[in-house]
């Protein structure tokens, strides 16, 4: 006679073995499912970025064209004078630097109006110059105005004639 105990225990393992392949068999089902679903968005993944990367390197090259846009360049009238101080500056030298009037820069300190957007942004290109370039800088302007009024004079003066 065969023994109880061993023939209950694999009676019991059959069975545990049935309940698992039953409880599982969906479960695979369903994670082979997932898995075809992830490979196909691998492939849908992989083609959207062969198409995307011709787009973004003209983006990229578009955005590298255009200016930045530059921070807001605060300015009061003391400010503008204080740079100027600070330079060491008369307000002719600075007008000379900033391609404006001897009188705008008056202005400006004054309060009397304020500097455009293009003057802003010189001025506070101005606040990190050395003084050897501030140097170079000014001799070059004044070389520059030196050349072109003697022009202008010639030009007004055969106009008058």
């Amino acid at each position: 006679m065969p023994d109880v105990k061993s023939v209950l225990s694999e009676e019991i393992r059959r069975l545990a073995r049935k309940e698992v392949k039953t409880a599982v068999a969906p479960l695979q089902e369903t994670i082979s499912a997932l898995k075809k679903v992830v490979a196909e968005q691998r492939r849908q993944l992989a083609a959207l970025q062969k198409a995307v990367a011709p787009l973004q390197a003209s983006a990229e090259s578009e955005t590298a064209e255009q200016p930045a846009v530059e921070k807001k360049i605060r300015l009061n009238a003391a400010g503008i004078a204080r740079i100027r101080r600070k330079l060491k500056l008369t307000q002719g030298e600075l007008s000379l630097l900033l391609d404006v009037s001897l009188s705008t820069i008056s202005h400006w300190e004054l309060g009397r109006c304020a500097p455009r957007a293009e003057q802003k942004r010189k001025l506070a290109e101005l606040r990190h110059v050395g003084k050897r370039r501030l140097a170079e800088m000014l001799t070059e302007k004044s070389q520059a105005a030196a050349t072109v009024a003697p022009e202008a004079e010639t030009a007004t003066n055969a106009s008058a004639e």
